[in-house]
């Protein structure tokens, strides 16, 4: 099967870099299996095992995620660039139970989450599917 066409990777721009750097790392290694691959002061990168390597990033992946320093603007949802990220979970329960530990993470780190939040709580969404739970 050919890789052309996969997702390589996804870069994030940050307001925050440090703050974001501690949420990605909490959300890719702690929650769902990342690795941590580079952590320089310009990017810190996440992957996933087992996809292609080269010679930058030792690690072999799937689809790399890195998160950079960016200006202060406020993000805007309906603004021109990225929605929104969506990753896949085994069961509704695994989705629920992902959800929980980010609003712990969000109560536990008021002072790096700021006034981010959580849009949607896990419900089920016919309109994209049977059995579409995000």
């Amino acid at each position: 099967m050919s890789s052309t066409g996969a997702i390589s990777h996804i870069a994030l721009s940050a307001s925050d870099f440090e703050a974001s750097k501690k949420f990605y790392k909490f959300l890719l290694v702690d929650l769902l299996g990342y690795k941590q691959v580079m952590d320089k002061p310009y990017v810190s990168m996440f992957g996933q095992e087992g996809g292609l390597s080269n010679d930058s990033i030792p690690y072999h992946i799937t689809c790399l995620i890195g998160i950079g320093p960016g200006d202060k603007t406020e993000h805007v949802k309906t603004h021109p660039g990225l929605h929104h990220l969506a990753f896949k979970a085994a069961t509704k329960e695994t989705v629920d139970e992902i959800y929980g530990k980010l609003v712990q993470f969000q109560e536990e780190n008021k002072a790096i989450v700021g006034s981010s939040t959580i849009l949607d709580k896990p419900a089920a969404y016919p309109q994209y599917g049977p059995g579409y739970y995000a």
